[in-house]
C-alpha cells in the first residue's frame, strides 16, 4: 500500500500546533485553493469519533467525502479515516513531535492509501495521488510556516 509522508518544522509548542490542527476552520484555510475544500457543518474542535464531511474538487469533479477521527492522543496526534469516498483506503495521521530545538516542533502528515478500483483506478493511480499530495502539502507547508513563524523574524 502506498504511503505519503510530509514533515514540516514549525516554531511553537506541541500544544499550539495541535490546537491549530484540531480546528476544522484552520484545516480548511490551509487547503490548496484549487481543491475548493469546504467542511459541511463541522464541529468547532475535532475529537475522537468526530465525523467530518467535506466537499472538495478532486480530479475535476466536486465530491463529498466523509472522514472519521478514529484515534486521538491529545496533544500529540490523531488519525482520520475516510469512511465515504472514492478510495479503497485513506488513513491520515497528524503527528506533532517536539523538535530538539526547544521552540520548534515537527509536524508529520502520514497518509496510507489505496487507489480506487474499476475504471476510475486507471485514471486515479497511486502515482497520481502521490503527485497531488506532494503539491497540496507544499502549499500547506508554506501557510503553516507563515502561521507559526519565528517570533524574532
Amino acid at each position: 500500500m502506498p504511503i505519503f509522508e510530509s514533515r514540516t518544522e514549525l516554531h511553537g509548542s506541541v500544544d499550539q500546533v495541535f490546537d491549530f490542527l484540531i480546528r476544522p476552520a484552520n484545516l480548511q484555510a490551509i487547503a490548496p485553493p484549487d481543491m475548493q475544500f469546504v467542511f459541511v457543518t463541522p464541529p468547532d474542535i475535532i475529537e475522537l469519533g468526530s465525523r467530518l464531511k467535506v466537499k472538495a474538487q478532486v480530479y475535476g469533479m466536486v465530491q463529498e467525502l466523509t472522514y472519521e477521527i478514529v484515534e486521538m492522543q491529545t496533544p500529540s496526534n490523531f488519525r482520520e479515516k475516510m469512511v465515504e469516498g472514492p478510495l479503497k483506503l485513506w488513513l491520515h495521521d497528524y503527528i506533532v513531535e517536539p523538535h530538539p530545538s526547544a521552540d520548534r516542533v515537527t509536524l508529520i502528515n502520514r497518509i496510507e492509501f489505496e487507489p480506487p478500483g474499476g475504471v476510475l483506478g486507471f485514471l486515479v493511480t497511486a502515482d497520481s495521488i502521490l503527485d497531488a499530495l506532494d503539491d497540496g502539502f507544499e502549499h500547506r507547508r508554506e501557510l503553516l510556516q507563515k502561521q507559526f513563524k519565528n517570533p524574532r523574524d
